[in-house]
């Protein structure tokens, strides 16, 4: 397994500089799966990580109106 390829919650909180609440949010709203686990912690790959991305920024869009 490259563990680079797959990111933890924490981690893609900080790569998009939103907190970990709002990138856990947006996982179940979307009911994303991550494809890897160690132990209890999800692991995420990039073209998840987009995924995510998009869903925050429709949370934002949303909150400007």
């Amino acid at each position: 397994m490259i563990m680079d390829a797959y990111f933890t919650v924490g981690q893609i909180a900080d790569v998009l500089d939103e907190p970990p609440q709002r990138i856990t949010y947006i996982i179940r709203k979307h009911r994303i799966k991550p494809p890897e686990r160690i132990g209890i912690t999800r692991l995420f790959t990039r073209a998840q990580i987009e995924i995510i991305k998009n869903g925050l920024h429709n949370i934002q869009i949303r909150s400007e109106f």
